[in-house]
């Protein structure tokens, strides 16, 4: 693991997640925290009550003589997971109950844990540096990585195995779920990465993969109230209910297919939970406007739960509406490649391009002649990669929204990769779908920018 590097801004992601229940006595749980060797002046706190479905909120504090301190809004008897990304691959996942005080001393590549609910801290901070510390092959082939993902949740069970009897039997199944959740997922995707060969069909071959290779090796988490709170448990089911379709009905499914498996196999609140996951996940990666229309309006005459229904009824909404020319572009904060927090914000005066797109994107020459058109004093490129790896060769700032940013997408209202939107000096949305670049060599889209120079 890196050490933190001088100067980077530390920032202390925390996913709030509430328990069933009934509504109780607003009470707390504190994280603290020393960074004794690095000079780290800034700690950001971003937190939601319903992760998978619901916005960050984010709070600000400056370190004081190395330290920092967060007290975190809990009702009582409620766990907290918390995320702490310190950047270039420094990252740690953690739990807090209402009532602990849990204090994180931060120095070279490692964290250590003291205070109340310390113990969780720990098993989760084990598990993940012995996942981590899997190589995974450079030139790796089906079976390679699953070989790679399947030693990764062969130590992570190892690991919390030890930890078993220090927590109580809900918080293991919570932290198992989040802790086997990640290589489970990753372990799935290997079905996707077997070449074609000439002595069967793919679809056999995949089969006979995923029987042998992947299944036997899947974690074993049973679905339920509390695991459902685990949102990289629910991502894992995600790819997972994709892959079992497809081996059942031997051709690739759609968004509606998907979101069908999903009902009929599971029930209950998690199967709002994880369908309302989903179709959170549909809107701001731009799934196929009729089959998200058709899953959204199927999923609020049905879902039992009410939170769920309301968070994507209100996401529905915002998608139908969207955003208009003159209407103030939706403030967002990203980070960059060096995990840097990068705002709207910070570019009030100039012209921006915002420019969403996966890694598949066909824009970078196009754009790069652009860009030598302006002046980064007026104008400023924006690049958001919404989905795959970020494309070095953009021109401009190289940003990339994570599972925690896919909220803002939705305010975008972005449906399709790349797309294009020109926020004014004003910080007002100039325009929304300029011309395509591509079909004109840019020309339309930079004269777009000139006029909005002029505003």
């Amino acid at each position: 693991m890196r050490p933190l590097i001088p100067g980077q801004l530390l920032r202390i992601c925390c996913v709030f997640i509430l328990l069933a229940g009934s509504a109780a006595a607003q009470t707390s749980a504190v994280i603290t925290g020393r960074v004794t060797d690095r000079p780290v002046r800034n700690v950001s706190l971003a937190y939601w009550y319903d992760p998978g479905i619901s916005p960050a909120l984010t709070q600000d504090t400056l370190l004081k003589q190395d330290s920092f301190y967060f007290r975190l809004p809990l009702s009582a008897g409620k766990q907290v997971f918390f995320y702490a990304d310190a950047g270039s691959g420094y990252q740690f996942y953690g739990l807090v109950r209402e009532g602990d005080s849990i204090h994180i001393n931060m120095r070279g590549d490692s964290l250590s844990f003291t205070g109340k609910g310390a113990v969780v801290c720990r098993a989760m901070y084990a598990a993940g540096r012995e996942q981590a510390a899997v190589a995974i092959p450079a030139k790796a082939t089906a079976q390679t990585l699953a070989a790679a993902y399947q030693q990764q949740l062969l130590k992570g069970s190892q690991v919390l195995a030890v930890y078993r009897d220090s927590l109580t039997a809900m918080t293991w199944s919570l932290v198992n779920a989040h802790v086997q959740g990640e290589a489970g997922a990753r372990l799935v995707s290997t079905l996707w990465k077997l070449p074609p060969a000439p002595d069967s069909t793919m679809e056999e071959r995949q089969v006979r993969f995923y029987q042998r290779e992947i299944l036997p090796a899947l974690p074993q988490i049973i679905p339920s109230d509390t695991t459902a709170m685990a949102i990289r448990f629910l991502s894992y089911l995600l790819q997972k209910a994709e892959a079992d379709y497809f081996i059942q009905h031997r051709f690739e499914c759609n968004n509606r297919a998907i979101y069908e498996w999903i009902k009929t196999h599971y029930s209950g609140r998690f199967r709002d939970k994880l369908l309302a996951h989903a179709l959170t996940l549909g809107f701001a990666a731009g799934n196929q406007a009729e089959e998200q229309e058709w899953c959204v309006r199927d999923y609020l005459s049905m879902a039992q739960d009410d939170a769920c229904k309301q968070a994507i009824g209100k996401i529905y909404g915002r998608s139908r509406k969207g955003i208009s020319k003159g209407s103030v572009a939706p403030a967002f904060s990203f980070p960059d490649q060096q995990g840097k927090l990068v705002s709207l914000q910070q570019f009030s005066g100039k012209v921006v391009l915002l420019h969403f797109y996966n890694s598949t994107d066909s824009l970078v020459k196009i754009l790069s002649e652009v860009k030598t058109c302006f002046n980064e004093g007026t104008v400023s490129f924006v690049n958001i990669c919404c989905n795959g790896s970020t494309v070095k060769d953009l021109p401009g700032w190289l940003l990339y929204a994570d599972e925690q940013h896919q909220e803002v997408l939705t305010q975008y209202n972005i449906s399709k990769y790349p797309s294009l939107i020109i926020v004014g000096k004003n910080g007002k949305i100039y325009a929304t779908r300029p011309p395509d670049p591509a079909a004109d060599h840019g020309t339309a889209l930079a004269n777009i920018i000139y006029e909005a120079l002029l505003q």
